[in-house]
C-alpha cells in the first residue's frame, strides 16, 4: 500500500499538497475496502491496489528528486531509514496480531500456511510465495491466506530497495536540476515500457505471476515516477487542460472500480486504464481550482486517506478471519461490520504505531536499523514457532481400515437410484453364438461396503491416511518426475510403466482429473504385465473443447496442439486401449463457467471419433464426485462431525454430465463408471475408514486411488487383455 510521507509538504509536479494526496488515497483504499467487502457494484474495487502503486512511485520519486536538488546527492541510509519507520511498526504489529488471531480462529490446517505467509512478510518476499502459490493449479483454490494482502506491500518494499539505486546511478555526473529530471525521467519511462513489455508476456504464460511479481507491477510505480519527473504546466490553457484531464482520469479510475469484476484480464492489458487514469489525475490534479481537488479534500476523504495505510493492513486479516470464525463466508452487511472493525483498529494504530514511530527522532541511523532488524525478527520468528507448533485437531480414536471383501463392483443393483438412472447396455460388439463376445464394462453399481460404513462416520480418525496435516504432498508421482506436463508444454512426455515389452498398451489421457488415477492405474499395470502410458497435462481436458484457465487468466489455447501430438503419440506407441477422463467442471472459454451437456457432447464425441479412426479403443471414465469445498480444511474445522464435510450426491455429480455418458454408453461407447467406489445412493463421503479420500476440493489423494485398485482391476482386466490382443 502506499507510504505517507508526511513531513515533506512540497512534492514535484502538478498535485503537491498533501491534503490532495490522502484524498486520492482515500478513494483508492475505499475502492478496495468495498470490494473485498463484497458489496455490489465494486467488483473492480482490486484497482485501488493499482492507484497506490502510480501514487508511491510518484511520492517516493518526488522526494528522491527534492534530496538530489536541495543537497546534491541522495543518502540511501537515509531513504531506507525513513521506509522502515513507515512501513515496518504497522505491518509487524499486523502479522503478530494476523498470526495469533489465526490460532485461534482460523481451521488449523490453514494455519501452518499462513505462518508460512508470515515468513515471507518478514522477508519482504509476500508476492513471490503467493506467486508461486497461485501458479500451482493444485493450491489455486484454496481458502484465502489472511497474509495475501501483504503482496502489494512486497512490491513496494522491493521497489524501494531497487529504484533509489537506480536513481543514483543514472544521475552521477549530472549537474542541475534539469538534467536531473531528464535523467529520471528517461529512467522511468524505460522502466515502464520494460515492465509492462514483460507484464503482457508472463500473463500468457502464468496469470498469477504477471499480478504479484516485482518486474511485472514496476511499471505502475515507475509510471508514477514518470509523473513526478516530469515539470508542472505553466500556462493558463495548460492548466485548464490538465484540469479537465484529471477530471478525466478520477471518472476512469472509479469506472474501472464499478465495470471491471473477476472475468476481467489483469493485470494487463487492463491494468493500463486506472493507472493511466491515475497518472492523468496526478498531473492536472491542482492545475485550477475547479480540479478534482474539490472533492479530494474532503472531511471524510481526508481522514480515510490519513489512515489508508493503516485501514488496508486491518481489514484483510479482519475479513478473512472473520469469515473462519463464522465458518461460512459473511453476508454483505457481515463483511461491512467487518471493515468497520477494521477501521477502529486502524484509528488506534494509526495513531499508535504508526504516527508515534514516525515523528520519533531518536530513529536515526544505527538506532533505525537495529529497531528495523528487531521488528524483522519478530514476525520471523512468530512465524517459524506457529509453523513449527501447529495446533492440533481433536480426534475421535483409531478407526479400522477399510475392506473390500463381499462387495460387488460389477452387478447392476435394481432399486438403486444410481442403477436406475443409467442403463447398462450390451456390447454391439456382440453378434451371434459363433463369434465370440467381447466383455463388456459394467453399468453403475451399488455402492461399496467401505462406502456405506464411511457415510455412517462422524468423528476425525487419529490413524487418518494420510493425516491433515500432510495430504497436500499425497499426489501421484507423475507430478514430481513431470510425465504430469505444464501448461506451456505441447508435446507430451514419455512416461511408461509396467512391462516395457508387453503388447498391451494402455493409454490414459485427460488432465489433472486422469493424473489423479495414476496410483491405481500403476498397480494393475504392473500386476497385469501391460505398459501404461500417460498423457495428462495440466488443465486440459482431452475432449476438444475450449476452456478457460484460471492460473493462466486466459483462453487455454496451448491445448489444441497438445490434443494434436498427444494423439499421434498415441498411435506411434500403439496404443490399443486408452482410459478418457477429465474434471466436469473446468471454465467454457466463453462464458468462464463451466460448459454445458453440448459443448461436451460435441468435444467428447470428436474425441472419441479420431481415437476410433486411428485403431484405438477409448474408455471414458466417469468423473469423481466434486466435493464443493476444501476437504482437509473442512474436516479440520468439523473434526466431531466430518459427515458435515459430506456432499450430496445431487450435488457432487453434474446431472448432464451423467446423462452425456448414458447416451454415449447406450450408443455404444465404452463407460466406466466409478460413482459406487465413492458414493451412496444419497451421499458422497469423505473419510473411508481410516483414509482420507480427497487431498482438495476435488482431487482424491494416492492412498484411496491404491486402495480401490482392486476393484477397478476385476473391472476392466478382461476388457483391456482381449481389446488389445484382438486388435
Amino acid at each position: 500500500m502506499g507510504v505517507r510521507e508526511c513531513g515533506h509538504r512540497q512534492y514535484s509536479g502538478a498535485v503537491h499538497r498533501r491534503a490532495d494526496i490522502e484524498g486520492l488515497r482515500a478513494v483508492a483504499v475505499l475502492a478496495v475496502l468495498l470490494f473485498h467487502a463484497g458489496v455490489p457494484w465494486f467488483e473492480g474495487g482490486y484497482v485501488g491496489v493499482d492507484v497506490f502503486f502510480v501514487v508511491s512511485g510518484y511520492l517516493i520519486t518526488g522526494i528522491l528528486l527534492r534530496e538530489r536538488s536541495e543537497s546534491g546527492g541522495i543518502s540511501l541510509a537515509g531513504f531506507w531509514s525513513r521506509r522502515a519507520r513507515r512501513i515496518l511498526p504497522m505491518s509487524a504489529l499486523v502479522a503478530v496480531a494476523t498470526l495469533v488471531a489465526s490460532w485461534i480462529w482460523l481451521e488449523p490446517t490453514r494455519v501452518r500456511d499462513a505462518a508460512t505467509d508470515a515468513i515471507g512478510v518478514a522477508t519482504f518476499s509476500a508476492n513471490l510465495v503467493l506467486a508461486d502459490r497461485g501458479a500451482d493449479y493444485l493450491q489455486s483454490e484454496l481458502p484465502p491466506s489472511p497474509f495475501q494482502h501483504y503482496w502489494s506491500l512486497a512490491v513496494e518494499e522491493q521497489f524501494y530497495l531497487v529504484w533509489p539505486l537506480l536513481v543514483v546511478l543514472v544521475c552521477l555526473g549530472a549537474t542541475g536540476a534539469s538534467a536531473v529530471r531528464r535523467r529520471i525521467g528517461l529512467l522511468a519511462a524505460t522502466v515502464t515500457a520494460a515492465s509492462f513489455a514483460a507484464c503482457m508476456v508472463l500473463m500468457e504464460s502464468s496469470q498469477p505471476w504477471a499480478f504479484f511479481a516485482p518486474h511485472t507491477r514496476a511499471f505502475e510505480l515507475s509510471l508514477g515516477a514518470l509523473v513526478a519527473a516530469v515539470p508542472s504546466v505553466a500556462g493558463a490553457r495548460d492548466r485548464m487542460v490538465s484540469a479537465v484531464v484529471a477530471w478525466a482520469g478520477l471518472a476512469v479510475v472509479v469506472a474501472s472500480a464499478v465495470l471491471f469484476d473477476e472475468t476481467t484480464r489483469f493485470p494487463g492489458p487492463w491494468a493500463i486504464v486506472p493507472v493511466v487514469a491515475t497518472a492523468l489525475l496526478l498531473r492536472g490534479g491542482e492545475a485550477m481550482r475547479w480540479s478534482p481537488v474539490v472533492i479530494l479534500r474532503a472531511a471524510p476523504l481526508q481522514w480515510l486517506g490519513s489512515r489508508s495505510y493503516s485501514a488496508y493492513m486491518w481489514h484483510w486479516p479482519v475479513l478473512v478471519v472473520g469469515a473462519a470464525a463464522l465458518g461460512r463466508d459473511p453476508t454483505i452487511t457481515e463483511g461491512l461490520t467487518f471493515t468497520a472493525g477494521a477501521l477502529v483498529l486502524s484509528e488506534l494504530s494509526w495513531r499508535w504505531p504508526e504516527e508515534t514511530v514516525r515523528r520519533a527522532t531518536v530513529l536515526r541511523g544505527v538506532r533505525a536499523a537495529m529497531f528495523a532488524a528487531a521488528l524483522v525478527s519478530l514476525v520471523a520468528g512468530a512465524g517459524v514457532l506457529v509453523r513449527n507448533n501447529p495446533p492440533t485437531v481433536p480426534t475421535a480414536g483409531e478407526a479400522d481400515a477399510p475392506v473390500l471383501a463381499g462387495t460387488p463392483t460389477s452387478a447392476t443393483v435394481p432399486g438403486s437410484s444410481i442403477s436406475d438412472s443409467i442403463p447398462s447396455v450390451p456390447s454391439p460388439m456382440a453378434t451371434t453364438s459363433t463369434v465370440p463376445t467381447p466383455p463388456t464394462l459394467p453399468g453403475p453399481s451399488a455402492p461399496i461396503g467401505a462406502v456405506v460404513a464411511a457415510a455412517s462416520t462422524t468423528g476425525l480418525p487419529s490413524n487418518l491416511e494420510p493425516n491433515l496435516n500432510n495430504v497436500r504432498n499425497d499426489m501421484p508421482r507423475i507430478y514430481s518426475n513431470g510425465c504430469h506436463v505444464w501448461f506451456g508444454a505441447t508435446v507430451p512426455k514419455r512416461c511408461v510403466v509396467g512391462d516395457e515389452n508387453s503388447d498391451v498398451v494402455v493409454g490414459v489421457y485427460g488432465d489433472s482429473h486422469a493424473a489423479q488415477w495414476f496410483p491405481m492405474f500403476e498397480k494393475i499395470a504392473i500386476k497385469r504385465k501391460w505398459r501404461l502410458i500417460y498423457y495428462t497435462k495440466r488443465g486440459c481436458p482431452p475432449a476438444r473443447i475450449e476452456v478457460y484457465s484460471s492460473v493462466l487468466g486466459k483462453v487455454y489455447r496451448e491445448c489444441g496442439p497438445w490434443r494434436e501430438n498427444v494423439l499421434r503419440r498415441m498411435e506411434s506407441d500403439g496404443v490399443k486401449v486408452v482410459f478418457v477422463a477429465h474434471f466436469d467442471r473446468l471454465l467454457s472459454a466463453t462464458t468462464k463457467t463451466p460448459p454445458w451437456q453440448k459443448e461436451w457432447r460435441a468435444g467428447l464425441q470428436a474425441t472419441l471419433d479420431e481415437l476410433e479412426s486411428r485403431g484405438i479403443v477409448p474408455v471414458l471414465m466417469e468423473d469423481t464426485p466434486w466435493p464443493g469445498q476444501d476437504v482437509p480444511t473442512c474436516l479440520s474445522r468439523n473434526f466431531a462431525s466430518v459427515d458435515d464435510c459430506s456432499q450430496p450426491v445431487s450435488q457432487a455429480y453434474r446431472d448432464d454430465m451423467r446423462e452425456v455418458r448414458a447416451d454415449f454408453q447406450a450408443a455404444g461407447a465404452n463407460v466406466l463408471w466409478v460413482r459406487q467406489w465413492f458414493c451412496t445412493a444419497t451421499v458422497c463421503p469423505n473419510i473411508a475408514g481410516n483414509i482420507l479420500m480427497y487431498r482438495d476440493n476435488n482431487h482424491i489423494t494416492v492412498t484411496y486411488a491404491s486402495f480401490i485398485a482392486p476393484l477397478v482391476d476385476a473391472v476392466v482386466a478382461d476388457f483391456v487383455d482381449w481389446h488389445a490382443q484382438s486388435r
